[in-house]
């Protein structure tokens, strides 16, 4: 009994001990979440806080007390942090284009802002080991005072963060095509860049607007009148009649003005170079676009075809980087079902670098850029004007696709692009042993679920067709 009572004083005597060496690591786990950031980022903290604050005096407004802390947790290097209040400034301040919503941020703040809280939630859930690997192999491609198109979000906030000044345009002027459909943002631009670039007016967003409704309007009433011919109206364009009036909704529509407003930018600067990070395919640039490290260059005129180096330099590239990050080298004779079997295989394997392959968010984001080039070698197969170009082009596109499953099984842009290509080029037998490996990593998933149903429809299609 004694030595209970013992035990039971020895442990009223260690509890505030115990109390207080868990308060010290817990303070010492937030000071290792509030690691003071690198200087470079630190600047672009700094100059977007600057860039905030004076716009704010010139409109003559105030900034919510959740913007000013999300400033001082980002200077201070708590992404946690900052990430939480960037997620309130949205659902409270966020302006929107046709809303006269009160107590909104004014688009020329927001956009400031959105820039910071975007890239700062990359460092809060994204190993930066990924974030810098796409950034500095990115850089050192695109030439002083060219123009780049960020599409994704990384593709965007990870160049916008760590460019020397994106508000300088230095070393290059960063842009989304994303939202170049909102006046608003394109006033930020203006404001941003002034003489340095030529950007549209809400006069060129609004023609952008009519000639997208106008071509949808002549190819709706296409498909309405002839409906055993070829559909013209493009994979997702959701259309409906709203009082003897045709919509279109959703961001293959969006997508289709904002890339009719990126060409007039692009037309407007003739003397300047051009860059793409692809979030949607834009249709109009493709004859002009090139593979070039995990971009895509934009020509100034439509290029007959892709040079041998071209095609070379961008199998150097993702080879050594699919090799390294994944541990499989792709070669002209690896087959669906070898690269099938790998992916099922190589997460608990000790192939390739084992933090990417823990990281989904990096796999991600690089499968993606990965399907970009992949998709401008399969519009150049549909559309070559030899049948050695074809090949060729088919092999490139198969090639890159490959490497792109491989580098994130689970991307349903990689795996949807790679069946239809499949599809596209006669080859159903294996678009569905591709589609039911995938659904193996991908169980339950809608998109790879319609994919399979859809890849067995054609194939039953052409069995009745020879019947």
């Amino acid at each position: 009994m004694s030595e209970f009572k013992d035990s039971f004083s020895m442990k009223l005597c260690l509890s505030p001990w115990l109390a207080a060496l868990t308060v010290f690591f817990i303070i010492c786990a937030r000071e290792s979440l509030a690691a003071k950031p690198d200087p470079d980022v630190a600047a672009f903290i700094a100059a977007k806080r600057k860039q905030t604050e004076t716009t704010a005096r010139e409109l003559e407004v105030r900034l919510p007390d959740e913007v000013t802390k999300m400033f001082d947790a980002a200077g201070s290097g708590d992404w946690q942090s900052t990430s939480n209040l960037f997620s309130k400034i949205i659902t409270k301040y966020k302006p929107e284009e046709y809303s006269s919503a009160r107590g909104r941020l004014a688009p020329e703040v927001w956009y400031a802002v959105q820039e910071v809280g975007g890239f700062c939630e990359f460092l809060a859930f994204r190993d930066t080991k990924f974030i810098r690997l796409f950034a500095e192999d990115t850089f050192k491609l695109i030439p002083e005072g060219s123009v780049y198109f960020g599409g994704t979000d990384p593709g965007r906030f990870i160049i916008t963060a760590l460019s020397r000044s994106h508000t300088k345009g230095e070393p290059f002027f960063t842009i989304t095509q994303n939202q170049l459909v909102a006046t608003n943002y394109l006033e930020y631009l203006r404001r941003m860049y002034g003489a340095q670039l030529k950007l549209p007016g809400r006069e060129v967003t609004k023609k952008a607007m009519e000639d997208y409704s106008a071509d949808l309007q002549r190819r709706w009433k296409h498909d309405q009148d002839f409906p055993n011919e070829p559909r013209q109206l493009d994979q997702g364009e959701q259309v409906r009649v709203v009082n003897n009036r045709l919509q279109a909704e959703g961001p293959t529509a969006v997508m289709a003005v904002n890339g009719l407003v990126a060409k007039t930018i692009v037309e407007a600067n003739l003397g300047k170079q051009f860059f793409v990070e692809e979030s949607y395919p834009l249709t109009w640039m493709y004859p002009r676009l090139s593979p070039i490290g995990p971009i895509l260059k934009l020509h100034p005129k439509d290029m007959e075809t892709l040079t041998e180096e071209i095609v070379f330099e961008d199998r150097r590239y993702w080879s050594a980087l699919t090799e390294r990050l994944v541990g499989l080298k792709v070669t002209d004779q690896t087959t669906i079902e070898q690269v099938c079997a790998f992916v099922e295989s190589a997460s608990a394997s000790k192939q390739g670098d084992p933090t990417f392959l823990r990281d989904e968010a990096a796999r991600g984001n690089f499968a993606k850029l990965r399907s970009a080039p992949a998709g401008v070698y399969a519009w150049r197969a549909t559309h070559a004007k030899s049948s050695s170009e074809k090949r060729r082009m088919v092999n490139e596109a198969e090639f890159a696709f490959k490497q792109c499953y491989a580098l994130y099984p689970r991307n349903p842009e990689a795996i949807w692009r790679y069946t239809m290509f499949l599809m596209e080029i006669d080859r159903s037998a294996d678009a569905q042993k591709f589609v039911k490996a995938a659904a193996k990593l991908n169980p339950r998933d809608p998109t790879v679920d319609e994919l399979i149903k859809y890849v067995q429809q054609v194939i039953d299609w052409k069995k009745r067709k020879v019947e």
